[in-house]
């Protein structure tokens, strides 16, 4: 069975250790470092801890190592487009805060179950239960924090499938599969909540008594 990236596995590491809590504010302030420092090499610097952070938790080294380079490509294109409207530092910063925020949502969501993650944005959305329930703010940051790496896959099988073929330099033959399985991907998700009765909790009450009152 092929590992699927960025899934959580069992494993004793410090960062297994830390509890949800801890690691998600850690993201959201990683996040916020990266934008408003701007100095290339304090960028480089922070890509470097995330992604020795990521190999901290011991991480299935090739759907990872495959990746991280299909998010590099995408990275050094953004490093491109930086270095051709500003310059070749704004460049490295861009680049290096692609991938380094990229390792640490793979070393968090590698690390920390989705049932913790679940938990910590129900309790946090508990204030806010009269304008949404608390379950659906922390099911959709999991579902995104998690489909991250699951495209990040289904790019690099894309660009696997086409070099096997001999025809890796063809943009459409990547780009076309990689968005036809992300969409699949995407009804299965919304299927597999459905099925849960999960779409039906973010029926308003309002809306559930004129759901009752028309059958």
């Amino acid at each position: 069975m092929n590992p699927v990236v960025g899934s959580y596995r069992e494993r004793n590491t410090p960062m297994h250790r830390l509890p949800a809590w801890v690691k998600l504010p850690l993201l959201g302030g990683w996040t916020v470092v990266s934008i408003i420092v701007t100095d290339p090499v304090s960028a480089v610097g922070m890509a470097v801890a995330a992604i020795l952070v990521l190999l901290s938790i011991l991480p299935p080294l090739r759907p990872t190592v495959r990746a991280m380079l299909g998010l590099s490509v995408v990275a050094v294109i953004a490093g491109a487009y930086a270095a051709w409207r500003i310059d070749l530092s704004e460049a490295i910063d861009t680049t290096a805060d692609f991938i380094g925020l990229f390792a640490l949502s793979l070393a968090i969501t590698g690390s920390t179950r989705m049932g913790d993650m679940l938990d910590l944005f129900t309790r946090m959305a508990r204030p806010f239960r009269r304008v949404v329930p608390p379950a659906i703010p922390g099911l959709m940051f999991s579902i995104v924090v998690r489909v991250i790496p699951e495209v990040a896959q289904i790019l690099a099988q894309s660009r696997e499938a086409l070099k096997a073929r001999g025809i890796e330099r063809s943009l459409r033959g990547t780009v076309t599969p990689t968005a036809i399985r992300t969409v699949g991907f995407a009804l299965d998700l919304g299927q597999a909540l459905h099925a849960r009765g999960i779409a039906d909790d973010a029926v308003p009450e309002r809306g559930r008594r004129k759901q009752a009152l028309a059958r």
